[in-house]
């Protein structure tokens, strides 16, 4: 059996699991039902974070586009420009979707390394700065006074394209533990899976990374995103993304 017929017999496993053990691998779970074309109401972890970077590339796309390029002062670069141009006061009321989607699971889209280069602080840090200031009454959150600091964070949350990749080989892994612990209490599987699980797992992420290949996925407004795979070592899986019906290409993994 080659390694891409392991990786869909590994799938249709988990596709037959009981929903209470879904629960705990909702990475796998999501890569399980998008790669057999299967949508469910409500979109699982992976798909959220797709309609997240389509809701960031979008937010950018609309700013981009109305810059009224006659009000640029000579020798100012773009981003100097774009900043000029931002209207400040949005951040002082935030949906409640729009807050999850880009400043509470959205801080999920980031590395812990973006969080150090561009705020100065950890995850929960930023986490807790945000809370700190905004409350929520009813459908959106408020903020009385944004300071400095907290608008240069919420302006870096939200319009940032420098994702952390779609899928982690350590929290797959981790669910990929969870999984032989499972089958190992039913009698399927030896004390040798975990060790096997080690030496394989590479083979492994690569072969659930394929199995996204040419996945669409529709976002809340109706648009979709197309995967992509690039047969290089290691797979790379692109998301064409067309925010106001144009083509955006990312790299996701």
């Amino acid at each position: 059996m080659n390694s891409d017929s392991a990786v869909e017999s590994f799938l249709r496993l988990l596709r037959n699991l009981p929903a209470e053990l879904m629960v705990k691998m909702p990475v796998l779970s999501d890569i399980a039902d998008m790669s057999s074309g299967i949508t469910g109401t409500q979109p699982g972890l992976v798909r959220r974070r797709l309609d997240r970077r389509y809701a960031r590339i979008s937010v950018v796309h609309a700013e981009l586009g109305k810059l009224d390029f006659k009000k640029a002062k000579p020798g100012i670069g773009l981003e100097d420009m774009v900043f000029a141009q931002t209207d400040f006061d949005r951040y002082k009321k935030i949906s409640r979707e729009d807050f999850n989607t880009f400043f509470d699971e959205g801080l999920d889209d980031f590395t812990d390394v973006f969080y150090k280069n561009n705020c100065m602080m950890d995850r929960g840090a930023v986490r807790k700065a945000i809370f700190h200031w905004y409350h929520l009454e009813e459908e959106h959150y408020y903020c009385a006074v944004v300071n400095p600091l907290l608008l240069g964070i919420m302006r870096t949350l939200h319009i940032s394209l420098d994702f952390a990749p779609l899928l982690r080989a350590e929290e797959t892994r981790g669910e990929c533990e969870i999984l032989i612990r499972y089958l190992q209490s039913q009698s399927a599987l030896g004390d040798d899976a975990l060790s096997d699980l080690t030496r394989n797992f590479p083979l492994l992420f690569s072969g659930l990374i394929r199995s996204l290949n040419t996945v669409t996925v529709i976002h809340p407004d109706g648009m979709t995103t197309t995967l992509s795979l690039k047969n290089e070592t290691p797979p790379v899986l692109y998301g064409t993304f067309h925010p106001a019906n144009k083509a955006h290409t990312i790299r996701l993994i």
